[in-house]
């Protein structure tokens, strides 16, 4: 391929959505790891929950239970937090997925163009290399008419 006007905007563009590419895949790892934290979260709540009950069928001192459901609102709002997180992570996600496909579009435009100069070339050439093959058979015709002369 001869060296295109578009070839550096063409690797350019490319780097540009592969950078991007990979933000998006990162930011997509994030946000699987956010979503799986308040179920894991949930999880401990609904096991200590069940402690918290437990001991109150054995008996347990007032300050313990006050302990307990201290820390039951903390995990409360350990799992509000995290909601919090994931929602910030699709936020993020679905900015690095615009940022991609935006990234994709330009890329594919600078293509759409290379393939138009190449195809404008093409012509280009045929159209010389008729207008070369014209001019000799012109001229193979002159010659044969005159050479008789």
């Amino acid at each position: 391929m001869a060296h295109s006007k578009y070839a550096l905007l063409i690797r350019l563009a490319d780097d540009r959505q592969q950078a991007a590419g990979e933000r998006m895949k990162q930011a997509q790892g994030r946000l699987n790891d956010a979503r799986s934290r308040p179920e894991q979260l949930d999880a401990f709540r609904a096991e200590y929950q069940q402690r918290l009950t437990q001991g109150g069928m054995k008996g347990m001192s007032i300050s313990q239970w006050q302990d307990f459901q201290k820390f039951l609102l903390r995990l409360n709002d350990a799992v509000t937090v995290q909601q919090g997180e994931v929602e910030r992570c699709i936020q993020r996600f679905m900015l690095e997925q615009q940022s991609w496909q935006n990234e994709y579009k330009k890329l594919k435009a600078y293509e759409k163009l290379l393939k138009r100069e190449q195809q404008r070339a093409s012509i280009k050439t045929a159209r010389l290399q008729q207008k070369n093959s014209d001019e000799f058979a012109t001229r193979q015709f002159w010659n044969r008419q005159h050479q008789d002369e």
